[in-house]
């Protein structure tokens, strides 16, 4: 796989070895050959992929050092937007398929659908509130307008 991004975005998430051969959640989190190499083996991306026993998958570290990233200076053009890419991937045939992503689904300009902003709120609180204190908090902050106090919020994310 070759991902075209900018030059910050390589020093940030592809600059350093601990990017190629992450060994903990915030690593892997701030990854780029390690996301990449998740979503094309899995088909999606979620926080428990950046946990054990995928950090330490040979299958997956072995597709994470199949990444090769370059800097595009297209992608340094976009840069002031946050995002800009071009990925391909090479099959065993040597077809390549190529696509670009212009803007990260959730940025402004590719926003998330109501529903998608619910599905990655319900995932990351999972790891730290229960299925009913999720729910509580997801319903009282898409009525955020009308609390009385903000205090409340923080009443309902006591772990």
């Amino acid at each position: 796989m070759n991902l075209r991004v900018s030059h910050n975005a390589m020093r940030v998430m592809a600059g350093s070895p601990d990017k190629w051969h992450p060994t903990s959640h915030e690593t892997a989190d701030h990854s780029m050959p390690y996301a990449a190499a998740v979503i094309l083996m899995y088909g999606t991306i979620d926080d428990h992929y950046y946990e054990d026993p995928y950090l330490h998958d040979p299958k997956l570290l072995e597709l994470v050092n199949r990444v090769h990233c370059f800097p595009s200076i297209d992608a340094d053009s976009h840069e002031k937007d946050f995002n800009m890419s071009d990925l391909e991937v090479v099959l065993k045939s040597g077809r390549r398929k190529s696509v670009r992503v212009e803007y990260h689904r959730g940025h402004w300009k590719n926003p998330m659908s109501d529903a998608e902003m619910e599905q990655k709120f319900r995932s990351l609180a999972r790891r730290q509130l229960s299925a009913k204190q999720t729910e509580a908090l997801l319903k009282q902050l898409w009525n955020l307008e009308n609390l009385p106090k903000a205090g409340i919020l923080a009443k309902m994310t006591k772990i």
